[in-house]
């Protein structure tokens, strides 16, 4: 998802010309994305729309008002904006790959992120702090992507930062300057940092991971 205006929602000027330019309507009939869709999660079955069950709009009517309340809503197709395939074809709701068992994967509460990241690196181990968004589209599939190396590279770690929106505190003291999410920090055994990777870009992220190890 690319980053907002000061005070905007979840829409950037860009990210808006290409709805424009995929759906022909003005800036008024599109929305912003919401967690709605994105909370509905896993948890709930695709439907035979492919978004959750317990989320679709076309499975349940009853649902738009919630939506809308939240200006999650695309007025071209009538279906919420973090449900509309048709300006955003790279949306999915399939089951994302499952790190292993025994990883060293976790969420870093938000007063310890706000207190600084110093000691979030884990000792002796490649560590990857994500910064993500539950409304994020490229989020979710960097997500994956993390998922399936902490299957194959060895002492790699992962923490997790959840940015509520640009608004938030956490984005204002780590994320100026940051185009898009997610923000990926990347850091070697020693706690060095080695490089930073703004949005889904998985042969990026594999070059930093091969650089962290080799130092």
């Amino acid at each position: 998802m690319h980053r907002l205006a000061p005070h905007a929602s979840l829409l950037t000027t860009p990210l808006l010309a290409l709805f424009l330019a995929a759906c022909g309507g003005a800036p008024a009939d599109h929305g912003q994305f919401s967690a709605l869709t994105a909370n509905a999660g896993e948890a709930s079955d695709l439907c035979a729309h492919h978004v959750p069950h317990d989320a679709c709009v076309k499975c349940h009517p009853e649902l738009a008002a919630r939506f809308k309340a939240v200006k999650d809503w695309c007025g071209p197709h009538q279906v919420p904006e973090s449900q509309c395939f048709a300006c955003h074809p790279d949306l999915s709701f399939e089951p994302l790959p499952q790190p292993p068992p025994d990883a060293d994967l976790a969420d870093v509460p938000r007063e310890q992120a706000l207190a600084g990241l110093e000691g979030v690196a884990a000792p002796g181990k490649v560590t990857v702090i994500d910064f993500w968004a539950a409304w994020c589209v490229p989020c979710r599939k960097t997500a994956g992507d993390l998922n399936l190396r902490l299957q194959h590279v060895p002492d790699l770690a992962v923490r997790k930062v959840e940015v509520r929106d640009w608004d938030d505190p956490l984005a204002t003291r780590y994320l100026a300057g940051t185009p898009t999410l997610p923000l990926l920090v990347v850091f070697d055994a020693m706690g060095a940092e080695v490089g930073r990777i703004s949005g889904h870009k998985p042969d990026e992220l594999d070059a930093l991971l091969a650089q962290a190890a080799e130092r």
